[in-house]
Parts: structure tokens; sequence; C-alpha cells
């Protein structure tokens, strides 16, 4: 079974799995002057990109949420906590290095933080396209830079790239039969 937010890290910390293992990193610090990134209109992680079952109505890739409104959430101060309180879109973090034409409803691209070990690494999960070209060149250079590996999906075959450490792992997760994520 997947590990809740609240539940007790698997690692043994005795610390609330989302402020160990399952914590999200700042990447850099925040400008006092940066104003806060909102959603807006965009509801690019409910227009079928995620899974889960929110009240009753199943979501999933290619189906969208049963209570996206017209560039809106029309349950949003009563959205169930998995999946929706629980997603975690990069662009919008505080400290995201994302810029601004990274917002997934003009990227066609989600970034979603999660981590590897002890750093945070990105999905990125086709929000209405598959990652192109530009996009993989910026996340490989932002990777080299940062040392955080990212992941990608393209035509249904998964990608890694990152560190040695990571390709390493990765390419022993695959010799295993496992998925990179």
């Amino acid at each position: 079974m997947p590990v809740g937010r609240n539940d007790p890290c698997p690692c043994g910390s005795g610390k609330k799995y989302k402020r160990c293992c399952g914590a999200v990193v700042p990447i850099n610090p925040v400008s006092v002057t940066q104003a806060a990134r909102q959603c807006g209109t965009c509801t690019a992680c409910c227009d079928g990109w995620v899974k889960g079952t929110i009240l009753g109505h199943e979501m999933k890739p290619g189906q969208p949420c049963h209570f996206r409104g017209e560039g809106c959430c029309s349950i949003y101060e009563r959205r169930p906590v998995d999946p929706c309180r629980n997603f975690v879109c990069g662009w919008l973090q505080e400290e995201s290095p994302f810029p601004e034409e990274f917002k997934p409803d003009r990227l066609g691209v989600l970034i979603i933080p999660v981590r590897w070990r002890t750093k945070t690494a990105y999905i990125l999960r086709s929000a209405g396209r598959d990652p192109d070209e530009p996009l993989l060149a910026w996340m490989r250079e932002f990777s080299l830079k940062s040392d955080r590996p990212f992941f990608y999906e393209r035509s249904g075959e998964r990608f890694g790239f990152g560190p040695k450490e990571f390709q390493i792992e990765m390419l022993a997760r695959l010799e295993r039969g496992e998925r990179l994520w």
C-alpha cells in the first residue's frame, strides 16, 4: 500500500512521511518581492492527467475530473485530501525553479516534485502533450546544475535523467523488472 503523507515514514525516523522522505525540498530561496504563484484558471491537474477517486467519481488519465468547472474546481474548499490536496505542482511551489512559461496549462506538461534519496526529483507528466526537446534540454541543463534527477514519458516509454548514482539505481530497477516511477 502507498504511504500516506501523514503516516509514519517507512525509513524508521519516527517523523511523518511528509516531513521526512516524502518532503518536498526547497530548491532556492524565495525573493521577498516574488509573488506567490496561483493556479488561476489552470486546471491541468484536473483535466484528466491525475488518477484517483474524488467523492465517488473515478479520475484517470484521459478523463477530466467530474468536479472541474470552467477554469476552476467546483468543490475546491471541500476537495478531498487524496488525490487533490496531496497533489503538488512543481510550478506552483514558492521556491519553484521553473519559469513562468512552464505553467502547466501553457506548457502542456505537469512538473511533479517527488523524492529520490535526499533530493527532490521531478516527474514530467503529460497534460496534453509529451515533453518536447526544448523542455527536455532545459530540464537536462537544470539537472546537471542542481544535481536533481527527473523522469519523463514519451510515446508511452519511460525515461530518467540524473547523476551517475541515479542512473545506476534506475538501471538496477529496470533489470529487476521494476518501473522507473
